[in-house]
């Protein structure tokens, strides 16, 4: 009895120390995360929970004034690290290793925002991941290069099936898969999608 005491007390600090000591896959990498109101909850808390579980740094960055509370659509709150506005696209590919852009209504007011489209445009032609789901590749057909092409020209991509004719209509090839990776973008369609798509993320940032 008291060696059957001895295992009950002792298993659980065990799974804790294997669970800190794992090998952190993205250590030292920082992420931007694009925010703003009305973003889908799981789009968005589980890509930041996921990659801070692997070592990340991620910096939420909305349109308004840092600190402020976004909802997401079912009412979960995030709170901004940073305004789109005082971080130069320099400083932003200089500093970050990824953009991420949750779906929802946020991408809406984003891709009317021009200073989140042209760090998109930098980071991308910086070779800094670009990743987006369910409707955040609109900001791939709203952000544009120097050219004025959309950045989702030429590339293989997939989304959220309403955003499908966008996607198409800015040049982009439709792909009807869970998560699609080509050069720095990796695009996904819905929630149901998220585990593969951040596989996706995690091995490109782990190169």
């Amino acid at each position: 009895a008291k060696a059957a005491r001895q295992r009950v007390e002792t298993a659980p600090r065990t799974r804790s120390m294997a669970a800190t000591s794992r090998p952190k896959l993205l250590a030292g990498r920082k992420v931007l995360l694009l925010a703003d109101f009305q973003f889908e909850d799981l789009e968005l808390m589980y890509p930041k929970m996921r990659l801070e579980e692997e070592g990340a740094e991620v910096s939420v960055m909305g349109a308004h004034p840092a600190g402020i509370k976004y909802t997401g659509k079912y009412g979960y709150p995030v709170k901004s690290d940073l305004c789109v506005d005082n971080m130069s696209t320099t400083d932003a590919v200089a500093s970050y290793d990824a953009l991420l852009i949750p779906g929802g209504f946020a991408p809406d007011y984003m891709r009317r925002n021009q200073a989140m489209l042209d760090l998109t445009v930098a980071m991308a032609g910086a070779g800094r991941v670009v990743a987006s789901i369910c409707h955040g590749p609109w900001m791939l057909c709203s952000a544009r290069r120097t050219d004025g092409s959309p950045l989702a020209k030429g590339i293989r991509a997939t989304c959220f099936s309403a955003c499908k004719d966008d996607l198409i209509n800015a040049g982009a090839t439709y792909v009807d898969e869970p998560a699609v990776v080509d050069g720095p973008f990796i695009t996904a369609r819905t929630p149901a999608d998220l585990t593969p798509f951040l596989h996706a993320i995690i091995d490109e940032m782990a190169k």
